[in-house]
């Protein structure tokens, strides 16, 4: 269809959006990005991540104890919704380095779409626990999340 009729093509952005995309990729492509700054913002969002990832345990073996075949069930899926948050903030990383975004701002943003960001990794963080296919997949979430930022879920936010 957009091949044929172009202007059929819902997705397809005007020219004013077009113009405001390729103003946003050249300031990103001359950004020098964090620099050193980039260590202290990794480790802050380490800090974040695992303080997150140590206050499910609890959760998953208490849900495992209560409900033992159910409970087993619930603690996995929270482990792997876990995972797939930590994907989704880890694999726009190079987007915030290069937006000259601080941790402060990252942990907005992403808190603030964390539902998207979550639903988007989730299949992702799933094929992580496939041998040789889970590898294989990050190169397609690497891909898929720069369409994601580009359709504007996570710039929306940030310009708000």
């Amino acid at each position: 269809v957009n091949t044929t009729v172009p202007s059929a093509s819902p997705s397809l952005p005007s020219a004013s959006l077009r113009a405001i995309r390729a103003a946003r990729v050249q300031e990103l492509e001359e950004s020098d990005g964090l620099g050193l700054r980039s260590f202290g913002v990794a480790a802050s969002r380490a800090r974040s991540l695992a303080g997150l990832g140590l206050a499910a345990v609890p959760i998953g073996i208490g849900l495992s104890f209560v409900l033992p075949v159910v409970g087993s069930v619930a603690a996995t899926g929270l482990a792997t919704t876990i995972a797939a948050y930590t994907l989704a903030w880890e694999l726009l990383d190079p987007y915030f380095d290069k937006a000259n975004m601080g941790f402060e701002e990252q942990e907005k943003l992403v808190w603030s779409n964390r539902f998207v960001l979550t639903a988007f990794a989730l299949p992702f963080a799933a094929a992580l626990a496939v041998p040789l296919v889970g590898p294989l997949s990050v190169a397609v979430a690497q891909g898929a999340v720069a369409e994601l930022v580009w359709r504007g879920v996570v710039t929306q936010t940030a310009e708000e």
